[in-house]
């Protein structure tokens, strides 16, 4: 089948959903294409945090191949926010005649033009929506944007609607007023053959960063800014320091965001001193040694929001400590679920772990069965297209 994959943007060496879809697809036999914009998603203080790592936001127009997918990027002829109108979007789809289009997100323009523009045609239009209550549009905002923005059109031309959590589809049906028979929960998904325990690369990325073998090391990675809160890890470990039983390595993977740059620091200083508590902060790494990371890792936690990397981090064998809106992600005994910004419950997570290897190992290995059973890429690329 021909099949597009429709988004604002893609960043290949960040990964993300559209890229991995696209390239399981691929391998499915499919011809796959992505259509996105001339520019890289416009990642707050993307000078301080991804631009190492990406170079320049604007990648500019054409056509390249990667993975067994094409990519197309098309002009962008104005931005708002974190939305982009394609120039010639209409034309390219014709042209490409697809038997499915995937629209990766609801409240964009492509969402509406391809509503639009599936009147009459025949391809299979899915749509998946990625929004939790922590990043609800309020007020009076809120009121206008949800009550006006046309997603009777978006559920009366898509033949599949699918939300990545089960708190996606809760928000679905009270924002966007679909329907819950009209709603499928499809998780996002991680690389079960390259995301896997890797001993050497372990001790080669300890022995690298100073991290001792004896050290139990918590992991975060992602944007290092205010809406993640890593250093909430940090407060968290200043409450249980004493309690635990084991020297720990906070390894923190990211670029600092420049006005979060203080508060973050401030909370460093307080274990410049600790011998058991060693602190490791690195630059963000592509998606490709991600797997090094979590190699070395014993305990990962992201204490606010959601992020992919907590699935690539199950798939490596870790138990994991995230948002308990997530449920999908802890529901094989695999994680601890706390509430975000509770440090209380952060702090008791980090102990229980910490001083339980034996509950470590098991809960590591509950992660990995419970990705290669339902969040591989492999089991959700065919489910979206099922």
């Amino acid at each position: 089948m021909k099949i597009i994959h429709l988004c604002d943007y893609i960043q290949p060496k960040l990964g993300y959903q559209e890229y991995y879809l696209a390239k399981e697809h691929a391998r499915m036999g499919h011809e796959v294409t992505v259509i996105a914009s001339d520019r890289y998603y416009p990642f707050q203080d993307y000078k301080n945090t991804v631009e190492k790592l990406l170079g320049s936001r604007f990648v500019g127009t054409g056509k390249e191949i990667i993975d067994g997918f094409k990519i197309i990027r098309l002009k962008t002829i104005f931005e708002i926010g974190t939305k982009v109108w394609l120039k010639g979007l209409e034309k390219e789809i014709n042209k490409i005649n697809p038997d499915i289009v995937i629209c990766h997100g609801m409240q964009d323009f492509n969402a509406i033009r391809i509503a639009r523009y599936k009147k009459n045609k025949t391809f299979k239009l899915i749509y998946d929506d990625h929004s939790l209550f922590s990043e609800a549009k309020h007020g009076l905002t809120g009121l206008l944007f949800y009550g006006f923005y046309p997603f009777k059109l978006i559920l009366k031309r898509a033949d599949k609607l699918i939300g990545v959590a089960d708190e996606v589809v809760e928000f679905m049906q009270k924002n966007f007023k679909f329907p819950r028979d009209k709603i499928i929960m499809i998780p996002l998904g991680a690389d079960v053959n390259k995301f896997i325990f890797n001993s050497e690369l372990k001790d080669k990325f300890r022995k690298q960063n100073c991290i001792s073998a004896g050290d139990v090391v918590i992991t975060y990675t992602g944007k290092i800014s205010k809406h993640k809160g890593p250093h909430n890890i940090m407060l968290a470990i200043d409450l249980v320091k004493n309690k635990l039983n084991y020297p720990v390595a906070l390894l923190f993977v990211g670029n600092i965001a420049q006005d979060y740059k203080d508060i973050f620091e401030s909370n460093l200083i307080k274990f410049k001193d600790n011998k058991n508590i060693h602190i490791v902060q690195i630059n963000a790494v592509s998606n490709n040694n991600l797997v090094s990371v979590y190699s070395a890792t014993d305990i990962a936690i992201w204490p606010k929001q959601a992020s992919m990397s907590m699935i690539e981090a199950m798939s490596c064998s870790l138990p994991i400590v995230c948002c308990d809106f997530l449920t999908e992600r802890y529901k094989n005994n695999n994680g601890i679920p706390i509430k975000e910004d509770d440090i209380d419950q952060l702090a008791k997570a980090i102990e229980v772990l910490v001083n339980n290897s034996d509950k470590r190992k098991e809960m590591g290995l509950n992660s990995r069965c419970l990705v290669q059973k339902e969040l591989s890429w492999a089991v959700v690329a065919k489910k979206i297209i099922e």
